[in-house]
């Protein structure tokens, strides 16, 4: 039974509670020599109503507490409701039961308001497509689309799943996925994703994935996964719970024995009741939930915002996770760039593509050539005329030649690319892997939240390395490590007593991201692998997300100690004042749905959420 239909089978029984509380008033007044049938229709409103909190416990007893709904409560409503019965007070069972059955559909409903948040983010990719099929367009539900389909998107309408542009050009609002504000530029052969917005112009798209194959897909079915997930903090309170109720029927028992009144009884169990307890945690997770896919912010379990509080040591990778991943021409003449732009445009190696850009930024004439031959990881030569032209390492360049490279125009924390025309030197062009602007003030971000430890660890040369560190301001920098020495280091680390965040970009940094307390990947928009391997994935590759998530953690978790704490202060007010008699069992009802109340709207604070530390 879902939770529409639940709602919708209590507010019947209600309805009818109702109707019979009516004609219970109605005969009395008319009828006031027929007290007994009276009773007995008084007697049946309180039983329909009651009957789905009875049902819920008689049930319940054949389940664990974690498949229950309301693990603890329903025995003490019950307990009162049949205290109630066995008493004749059917007015109150009645007014009791109505009053935490309809607190208890509110507060659903004010759940489910929180877990709406969320669904409005998961349900990106349930749209309409405009499908290509033997030059005519039909219309289809996304899930209805399979990989090769052709598919049309228009301005303002959304991507139905992911793929590649076949042709047209547009900008794409990524922001639901990744929190990326600024659009995304897009032409023919670009990668496409579910549930972003298409906002300027028309395209065709080739179907990739559909479904669970989508980034949003398996976004989806992580969240869902998440909000099953229970916390630490939350199962420390139910492991606690399984002595509450011993105790409340303890303090029930003295307090009827001392002042033998059974509506103090009643009303001290049901001012006991630990709704704000089971409400506390999850429903402060939900919100963060929402508010970290909202910011694009993937993570994998509840658990993981909690272990983030006491996070002290954050360890990064350098290579695409500080820096960009993408090296970048920092220093050439015009002369020699526009010669090995000639050779770099008819390449596809990263170092080629760097140069050829940074040519075509300055608007270089580039040369035509011939015979094109690249060695891996040394250089490439061509024919120009009846010269040979070759650009490369130094090493590779004095094996081809019987050049000496001037050692000066080395620099130990650049790369360097020599040009040479047949036996004479032209030059060399200085290349950088650039760093992230969000990168810099990032020290300072992360020791505002505690963080005492930065450390990053990197497979480049340790001159490189430093460079960058000195950027950055950070101290401790191990350089030339492979995987397997990045995870030694970790978990080093972990003996030592700290508590580690590992941030890398998921692939290469897999062992080291696993053994972590906390494993981060970041730009996994469209990466399974840093979606599978990590504890928590930065959709975009926006590095001020990692204090966001961080701060976001203790925002959480401080919520949970809130709610904890206002719903045991307003159980033990309610219990004292039940005790002394200023708290009657209908007056107990309303306030316990009062403190459950409190703690819905004390967690759905986490909603706005903005990413502010």
């Amino acid at each position: 039974m879902n939770v529409d239909t639940a709602m919708r089978n209590r507010l019947i029984l209600a309805g009818m509670s109702l109707a019979l509380s009516g004609a219970w008033l109605l005969l009395r007044v008319v009828r006031p020599e027929q007290a007994q049938i009276a009773d007995l229709l008084l007697a049946a409103a309180a039983f329909v109503m009651a009957w789905p909190i009875l049902w819920e416990n008689v049930v319940g007893l054949w389940k664990t507490e974690e498949e229950a709904h309301t693990p603890h409560m329903g025995r003490f409503v019950s307990l009162a409701i049949l205290a109630c019965f066995a008493t004749g007070r059917f007015g109150t069972a009645a007014v009791v039961a109505f009053i935490l059955v309809i607190g208890e559909l509110l507060e659903d409903r004010s759940v489910l308001g929180t877990q709406e948040a969320l669904e409005r983010i998961l349900a990106l990719s349930r749209v309409q497509a405009r499908r290509l099929r033997d030059g005519a367009e039909e219309s289809v539900d996304a899930s209805e689309l399979v990989v090769g389909d052709v598919v049309r998107v228009l301005p303002g309408e959304t991507i139905p799943a992911d793929g590649t542009v076949r042709s047209g050009l547009s900008t794409l609002d990524q922001a639901h996925i990744t929190g990326e504000s600024l659009p995304v530029e897009v032409s023919p052969d670009s990668p496409v994703f579910a549930g972003t917005m298409n906002l300027s112009g028309a395209l065709e798209l080739k179907v990739t994935g559909t479904g669970d194959e989508t980034v949003i897909g398996r976004v989806r079915h992580i969240v869902e996964e998440a909000k099953l997930s229970r916390a630490p903090v939350v199962r420390l309170t139910e492991e606690y719970a399984r002595y509450y109720t011993p105790l409340v029927l303890l303090i029930a028992g003295f307090v009827l024995f001392f002042t033998k009144d059974l509506d103090r009884g009643i009303a001290v169990i049901i001012a006991s009741l630990p709704c704000a307890f089971v409400l506390a945690g999850p429903t402060a997770m939900v919100a963060a939930l929402a508010s970290a896919a909202r910011m694009g912010i993937l993570v994998k379990s509840v658990k993981f915002f909690e272990a983030a509080m006491s996070i002290d040591t954050v360890v990064f990778d350098k290579t695409g996770t500080l820096t960009t991943g993408k090296l970048a021409v920092v220093d050439a003449e015009d002369e020699v760039l526009a010669l090995a732009g000639a050779l770099a445009r008819n390449s596809t190696h990263p170092v080629s593509r760097a140069v050829a850009a940074e040519a075509e930024r300055r608007g270089l004439e580039l040369s035509d050539v011939e015979e094109l031959h690249e060695q891996p990881g040394a250089g490439v030569r061509a024919r120009m005329g009846e010269a040979t032209l070759r650009m490369g390492r130094a090493r590779w360049l004095e094996q081809e030649t019987e050049l000496q490279i001037p050692e000066h125009h080395e620099q130990d924390h650049l790369s360097a690319l020599h040009v040479a025309m047949d036996q004479r030197w032209l030059g060399v062009i200085h290349l950088a892997d650039t760093l992230r602007e969000e990168a810099r003030p990032l020290g300072s971000s992360l020791r505002s939240l505690g963080i005492d430890r930065v450390l990053m660890l990197t497979g480049d040369r340790q001159q490189v390395a430093n460079s960058v560190a000195a950027e950055l301001q950070i101290d401790d920098v191990r350089a030339e490590c492979l995987p397997e020495e990045k995870l030694t280091v970790v978990n080093e680390l972990k003996e030592d007593g700290r508590e580690v965040l590992v941030l890398g970009d998921g692939v290469n940094d897999a062992p080291a991201l696993a053994a972590g307390h906390v494993g981060v990947a970041m730009g996994a928009l469209g990466s399974d692998v840093a979606i599978r391997t990590a504890d928590v994935a930065l959709m975009s590759g926006e590095l001020s997300r990692l204090p966001q998530f961080l701060s976001l953690s203790r925002k959480t978790v401080a919520i949970i100690n809130q709610n904890l704490l206002w719903g045991l202060g307003f159980i033990m007010l309610f219990i004292l004042g039940s005790s002394l008699g200023y708290i009657n069992p209908i007056l107990a009802a309303i306030l316990h749905e009062f403190s459950a109340f409190f703690v819905i709207a004390n967690s759905a604070r986490l909603l706005k959420y903005q990413g502010e530390l």
